[in-house]
Order: structure tokens, then C-alpha cells, then sequence
């Protein structure tokens, strides 16, 4: 049965941290920035932002909010009601999902023409997030 119970702190921790991690992930001062940039195929030359940029950065930031707190919900979801309550069960969760899901569905996004580069660097923040995330949702479970 699903539990459909939520501890509001972890809900709130991990769709924060989710986001933040997110953005330091894909931000210019990690060392995959120009391949993955290369991968998508934007301009590794550009230094500044468009006013078609700026407009769009709204519905960007907020899709990116919204997913986090939805991801955010829907791990804790599967991880109680798994009824994994230590950190490397809620981590084995998390990996089974990414496998399962999150891996199979980034596969068929190479029929949008990326680069396998762009498939390695997504899923490797994918990876993180679901089993650390997974492992921290399970240790909260107990804390109210």
C-alpha cells in the first residue's frame, strides 16, 4: 500500500536542496560546463544573457521549483512506502528508481539529436539526487 504520509521537513529540505544542487550542477564553474554546453549545442562563446533569455528565465526558475518540491514528494512517497528507514536502504531505493525509471526515460531522449555526453552528465546529477536524497528521506522519516 502506498504511504502517503510526508515528514514536512524532509519535503522542504530535499526540494531546496534538490534545486540548489541542480543549479551548481549545471553552473559554469564545474569542469563538465563546455561539453555538456557542447552537448545541447548552445554557444560556448556566449557571456551574457538575451532579453529572449531574461523573458524565459521565469518559467525556467519556476519549472525547476516545481519539479524539485514534486520530486521532493514523490521520493518520499515510494521511500516509506517501502518502509526504508536507515540511510543505505533509502539510497538503494533511490538507485532502484533511477535505474528504473529516470536511466530508461533519459535513454529515449536520444532521439532529440543530443550528444551521449549531455545522457552521462544529466543522469550522473540524476544518480546523485535519487540515492543521496533517497538516503536522507529515510533517515527523516523518524524525525518529526
Amino acid at each position: 500500500m502506498i504511504d502517503f504520509s510526508i515528514n514536512l521537513l524532509a519535503f522542504f529540505i530535499v526540494a531546496i536542496a534538490n534545486f540548489f544542487v541542480s543549479w551548481i550542477y549545471y553552473s559554469p564553474f564545474v569542469p563538465w560546463f563546455k561539453a555538456w554546453q557542447i552537448g545541447v549545442g548552445a554557444d560556448i562563446n556566449k557571456t551574457g544573457m538575451t532579453e529572449e533569455d531574461k523573458k524565459s528565465m521565469p518559467r525556467l526558475m519556476g519549472g525547476a521549483v516545481v519539479a524539485s518540491f514534486l520530486f521532493s514528494y514523490g521520493l518520499q512517497l515510494i521511500v516509506h512506502s517501502v518502509g526504508a528507514t536507515d540511510f543505505v536502504s533509502g539510497a538503494k531505493v533511490g538507485f532502484v528508481l533511477w535505474f528504473a525509471f529516470v536511466l530508461t526515460h533519459s535513454l529515449n531522449t536520444q532521439f532529440e539529436g543530443r550528444k551521449p555526453v549531455v545522457l552521462l552528465i544529466n543522469n550522473g546529477l540524476y544518480l546523485l539526487s535519487y540515492v543521496i536524497f533517497g538516503g536522507i528521506v529515510a533517515l527523516m522519516r523518524t524525525v518529526n
